[in-house]
Protein backbone atom coordinates (compact mmCIF):
# COMPACT_ATOMS: atom_id res chain seq x y z
CA UNK A 1 0.00 0.00 0.00
CA UNK A 2 1.05 3.57 -0.61
CA UNK A 3 0.30 7.05 0.89
CA UNK A 4 -2.73 7.19 -2.12
CA UNK A 5 -4.15 3.67 -1.35
CA UNK A 6 -7.00 3.51 0.66
CA UNK A 7 -6.84 2.89 3.99
CA UNK A 8 -3.68 3.63 6.41
CA UNK A 9 -0.05 4.12 4.82
CA UNK A 10 2.38 1.20 4.48
CA UNK A 11 5.38 2.69 6.22
CA UNK A 12 8.32 1.10 5.98
CA UNK A 13 12.15 0.84 8.29
CA UNK A 14 14.59 -0.28 5.45
CA UNK A 15 16.80 -3.29 6.25
CA UNK A 16 19.86 -2.42 7.61
CA UNK A 17 22.81 -5.07 7.96
CA UNK A 18 24.44 -6.12 11.41
CA UNK A 19 27.84 -4.19 10.26
CA UNK A 20 26.13 -1.17 9.45
CA UNK A 21 23.98 -1.11 12.79
CA UNK A 22 27.01 -0.86 14.16
CA UNK A 23 28.18 2.33 12.90
CA UNK A 24 25.02 3.88 13.46
CA UNK A 25 22.77 2.50 16.47
CA UNK A 26 19.71 4.21 17.19
CA UNK A 27 19.55 5.62 13.46
CA UNK A 28 16.78 4.25 11.27
CA UNK A 29 15.56 5.05 7.84
CA UNK A 30 11.76 4.81 7.51
CA UNK A 31 10.23 4.96 3.49
CA UNK A 32 6.79 5.74 1.88
CA UNK A 33 5.50 5.39 -1.61
CA UNK A 34 3.75 7.70 -3.08
CA UNK A 35 2.70 8.97 -6.85
CA UNK A 36 3.01 11.86 -8.07
CA UNK A 37 -0.43 13.41 -9.21
CA UNK A 38 -1.71 13.87 -12.60
CA UNK A 39 -1.56 17.54 -12.48
CA UNK A 40 1.90 17.80 -10.34
CA UNK A 41 2.61 18.40 -7.21
CA UNK A 42 1.04 21.18 -5.47
CA UNK A 43 2.64 24.58 -5.30
CA UNK A 44 5.55 24.61 -2.57
CA UNK A 45 5.38 28.42 -2.38
CA UNK A 46 3.42 28.47 0.78
CA UNK A 47 5.79 25.96 2.79
CA UNK A 48 9.09 27.81 1.38
CA UNK A 49 7.09 31.08 2.69
CA UNK A 50 6.20 29.88 5.88
CA UNK A 51 9.55 28.32 6.86
CA UNK A 52 11.30 31.89 5.36
CA UNK A 53 9.12 33.42 7.61
CA UNK A 54 10.53 31.79 10.35
CA UNK A 55 14.36 31.17 9.87
CA UNK A 56 14.99 34.15 7.89
CA UNK A 57 17.28 36.99 9.68
CA UNK A 58 18.62 34.47 12.07
CA UNK A 59 22.28 33.30 13.16
CA UNK A 60 24.13 30.36 11.95
CA UNK A 61 23.98 29.50 15.77
CA UNK A 62 20.73 29.67 16.11
CA UNK A 63 19.91 27.56 13.19
CA UNK A 64 22.12 24.87 14.66
CA UNK A 65 20.92 25.06 17.62
CA UNK A 66 17.32 23.92 16.83
CA UNK A 67 16.79 20.71 18.04
CA UNK A 68 16.12 18.50 14.83
CA UNK A 69 19.65 20.33 13.21
CA UNK A 70 21.29 19.29 16.59
CA UNK A 71 20.60 15.92 16.27
CA UNK A 72 21.61 15.86 12.44
CA UNK A 73 24.56 17.06 13.26
CA UNK A 74 25.42 14.32 15.96
CA UNK A 75 24.37 12.16 13.14
CA UNK A 76 27.33 13.78 11.29
CA UNK A 77 29.81 13.20 13.95
CA UNK A 78 29.09 9.68 13.86
CA UNK A 79 29.92 9.57 10.78
CA UNK A 80 32.98 10.62 10.87
CA UNK A 81 32.49 14.30 9.46
CA UNK A 82 32.77 17.47 10.85
CA UNK A 83 28.61 19.12 10.73
CA UNK A 84 30.10 22.30 9.85
CA UNK A 85 32.12 21.36 6.75
CA UNK A 86 29.59 18.88 5.62
CA UNK A 87 26.05 20.08 6.88
CA UNK A 88 22.88 18.18 7.58
CA UNK A 89 20.53 18.64 4.59
CA UNK A 90 18.05 20.14 6.65
CA UNK A 91 20.83 22.86 7.81
CA UNK A 92 22.24 23.19 4.68
CA UNK A 93 18.78 24.21 3.20
CA UNK A 94 17.66 26.78 5.61
CA UNK A 95 21.63 28.31 5.81
CA UNK A 96 21.30 28.01 1.77
CA UNK A 97 17.83 29.21 0.46
CA UNK A 98 16.29 30.85 3.64
CA UNK A 99 18.74 32.33 6.50
CA UNK A 100 20.29 35.02 4.68
CA UNK A 101 18.28 35.17 1.25
CA UNK A 102 15.72 37.16 0.17
CA UNK A 103 12.25 35.49 -0.22
CA UNK A 104 11.87 33.67 -2.99
CA UNK A 105 15.42 32.73 -3.64
CA UNK A 106 15.03 29.08 -2.51
CA UNK A 107 16.88 26.35 -4.50
CA UNK A 108 14.61 25.15 -7.45
CA UNK A 109 15.08 21.81 -8.97
CA UNK A 110 12.16 20.10 -10.15
CA UNK A 111 8.69 20.35 -8.64
CA UNK A 112 8.67 17.07 -6.90
CA UNK A 113 12.45 17.69 -5.68
CA UNK A 114 11.15 21.10 -4.41
CA UNK A 115 7.86 20.08 -2.87
CA UNK A 116 10.07 17.53 -0.62
CA UNK A 117 12.56 19.99 0.44
CA UNK A 118 10.20 22.43 1.29
CA UNK A 119 8.67 19.49 3.66
CA UNK A 120 11.90 19.27 5.04
CA UNK A 121 12.70 22.52 6.42
CA UNK A 122 9.43 23.13 7.74
CA UNK A 123 9.60 19.96 9.71
CA UNK A 124 13.10 20.03 9.94
CA UNK A 125 13.66 16.70 8.95
CA UNK A 126 15.64 15.01 6.77
CA UNK A 127 14.04 13.72 3.66
CA UNK A 128 15.31 12.21 0.22
CA UNK A 129 13.17 10.80 -2.72
CA UNK A 130 13.87 8.25 -5.42
CA UNK A 131 12.13 7.58 -8.59
CA UNK A 132 10.61 4.12 -7.49
CA UNK A 133 10.98 2.68 -11.42
CA UNK A 134 14.39 2.99 -11.18
CA UNK A 135 14.65 0.54 -8.19
CA UNK A 136 15.47 -2.98 -8.11
CA UNK A 137 13.71 -4.88 -5.53
CA UNK A 138 14.23 -3.08 -1.56
CA UNK A 139 16.03 -0.65 -0.38
CA UNK A 140 18.56 -1.36 2.04
CA UNK A 141 21.41 0.01 4.52
CA UNK A 142 24.84 -1.39 4.16
CA UNK A 143 28.66 -0.93 3.84
CA UNK A 144 30.55 -0.94 0.41
CA UNK A 145 32.80 -3.55 -0.25
CA UNK A 146 35.32 -1.73 -2.23
CA UNK A 147 34.16 -3.23 -5.45
CA UNK A 148 30.56 -0.63 -5.90
CA UNK A 149 31.17 1.79 -8.99
CA UNK A 150 28.79 4.72 -7.83
CA UNK A 151 28.09 8.27 -9.97
CA UNK A 152 26.64 11.04 -7.67
CA UNK A 153 24.30 13.73 -9.27
CA UNK A 154 26.87 16.36 -10.60
CA UNK A 155 29.75 14.11 -11.06
CA UNK A 156 31.65 13.95 -14.23
CA UNK A 157 31.51 10.05 -14.38
CA UNK A 158 31.90 6.64 -11.98
CA UNK A 159 33.83 6.18 -9.02
CA UNK A 160 34.66 3.28 -7.24
CA UNK A 161 33.61 3.34 -3.23
CA UNK A 162 35.80 2.48 -0.74
CA UNK A 163 35.51 -0.40 1.39
CA UNK A 164 33.60 0.45 4.75
CA UNK A 165 31.50 3.29 3.40
CA UNK A 166 27.67 3.22 4.54
CA UNK A 167 25.41 3.38 1.31
CA UNK A 168 21.70 2.72 0.89
CA UNK A 169 21.36 0.63 -2.08
CA UNK A 170 18.81 -1.98 -4.12
CA UNK A 171 19.61 -5.44 -5.38
CA UNK A 172 21.85 -3.95 -8.15
CA UNK A 173 23.17 -0.65 -7.30
CA UNK A 174 24.41 1.79 -4.50
CA UNK A 175 22.14 4.47 -4.83
CA UNK A 176 23.23 7.11 -2.02
CA UNK A 177 26.10 7.57 -0.02
CA UNK A 178 24.57 7.99 3.03
CA UNK A 179 23.27 11.42 4.59
CA UNK A 180 25.73 12.89 2.22
CA UNK A 181 24.82 12.39 -1.94
CA UNK A 182 22.47 10.87 -4.07
CA UNK A 183 23.28 9.00 -7.07
CA UNK A 184 22.24 9.60 -10.71
CA UNK A 185 20.22 6.21 -11.11
CA UNK A 186 17.53 6.77 -9.48
CA UNK A 187 17.15 10.56 -9.46
CA UNK A 188 13.56 12.14 -9.65
CA UNK A 189 12.95 13.82 -12.96
CA UNK A 190 9.93 15.49 -14.78
CA UNK A 191 8.99 12.28 -15.75
CA UNK A 192 8.72 10.65 -12.75
CA UNK A 193 5.30 9.17 -11.59
CA UNK A 194 5.74 7.11 -8.53
CA UNK A 195 8.28 7.62 -5.92
CA UNK A 196 9.99 6.51 -2.75
CA UNK A 197 10.24 8.95 0.47
CA UNK A 198 12.57 8.32 2.47
CA UNK A 199 12.80 10.14 6.12
CA UNK A 200 15.66 9.69 8.20
CA UNK A 201 14.92 9.13 12.30
CA UNK A 202 17.84 9.54 15.08
CA UNK A 203 18.33 10.23 18.31
CA UNK A 204 16.37 13.37 18.56
CA UNK A 205 14.00 13.02 16.11
CA UNK A 206 11.56 10.27 16.57
CA UNK A 207 10.11 7.85 14.08
CA UNK A 208 6.54 9.74 14.54
CA UNK A 209 7.98 12.85 13.88
CA UNK A 210 9.33 10.97 10.17
CA UNK A 211 5.76 9.80 9.56
CA UNK A 212 4.49 12.92 9.52
CA UNK A 213 6.64 14.32 7.37
CA UNK A 214 6.75 11.51 5.11
CA UNK A 215 2.52 12.08 5.01
CA UNK A 216 3.02 15.76 4.14
CA UNK A 217 5.21 15.20 1.53
CA UNK A 218 3.12 12.81 -0.21
CA UNK A 219 0.22 15.12 0.19
CA UNK A 220 2.09 17.69 -1.60
CA UNK A 221 3.31 15.16 -4.39
CA UNK A 222 -0.07 13.93 -5.04
CA UNK A 223 -1.23 17.37 -5.62
CA UNK A 224 -3.23 17.97 -2.53
CA UNK A 225 -2.30 19.25 1.09
CA UNK A 226 -3.93 17.17 4.21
Amino acid sequence: MTATAQGTPTFRRVDVTPEARERVPGVHVLTLEADIGATGPAAAEAVWTEAHAQWNGKSRAEVRAAPNVAAYRELSRLLGTHPDKRPPSVQALVDRGLRAKPLGAWPRINPAVDAVNAVAVRTLVALGLFDRDALVGEVGLRLTDGTEEFTALGADGPVTLEAGGLVLADEERVLSQFAHRDGVHQAVTGATRRVLLLACAVPGVSEDTCRDALLEAAALLRGTVD
